[in-house]
């Protein structure tokens, strides 16, 4: 397997990117990063309350649910995460008790062709157990059309978490991703965050949370924002 911040340095334009596990020690956390290309992309910060992370303008213009929207949702119990407003709606799912790797096959891909950026999320119970994570993604050679790779985990032992993004690419080529892989989390959670962080290109990065997932509420995160 390989690294964490290997995974998220290996690619100049990861979009968002998230993950989900447990670090050297054992804590399960949840991360979440935001990339951006456009000015509008890179006006954008992270909100934190008890129990959401909302990815909010900081332009002053007007709200796009494409690039604003909540990033992650806790409960009771749980916790969502991904790139749009199929956080809350899939929130609401698990809520309901429904598996969210059916659940998941509502949704499709961002209404941004050519591109058709996936739509990521993982959720697990608070004590680091039932990993689910996915995507919605477009069908290479055939666009149009709408699969939805996902992966379920009973538990991870320490160390080890599961990561997805939406990209692979550059930022002048953009490649879309939306396939979860499987990763080591050598560190503690804590460090994670500069880890992570200073592996996203200078130029791209716009923000970044990492949270444990033992505490009841978001107050904990980790926040970085673009200088």
């Amino acid at each position: 397997m390989r690294a964490l911040e290997g995974v998220v340095g290996a690619v100049e334009y990861p979009g968002r990117g998230l993950a989900l596990g447990r670090d050297r020690d054992g804590n399960g956390f949840a991360a979440y990063w935001l990339t951006g290309r456009s000015p509008a992309s890179k006006q954008r910060k992270l909100v934190v309350s008890d129990d959401e992370i909302v990815v909010q303008d900081v332009s002053g213009g007007s709200t796009d649910d494409l690039r604003h929207y909540t990033a992650a949702v806790r409960a009771d119990g749980w916790i969502v995460v991904g790139n749009g407003t199929q956080v809350s709606e899939l929130a609401e799912a698990r809520r309901s008790g429904r598996d969210l790797q059916v659940a998941l096959r509502d949704h499709a891909y961002e209404p941004d062709p050519p591109i058709r950026t996936p739509r990521i999320f993982a959720t697990a119970s608070t004590d680091g157990t039932g990993i689910t994570i996915g995507s919605a993604r477009s069908v290479p050679g055939a666009e149009d059309l709408v699969q939805h790779p996902s992966l379920y985990l009973s538990e991870l032992p320490p160390a080890t978490s599961v990561t997805i993004s939406t990209y692979a690419g550059t930022a002048a080529d953009v490649i879309t991703s939306g396939t979860p892989e499987l990763v080591t989390t050598g560190t503690a959670w804590t460090a994670l965050a500069d880890l992570i962080w200073n592996q996203l290109a200078p130029n791209l990065r716009v923000a970044l949370f990492i949270a444990p997932l033992a505490t009841p509420t978001f107050e904990a995160a980790l926040i970085r924002h673009q200088d």
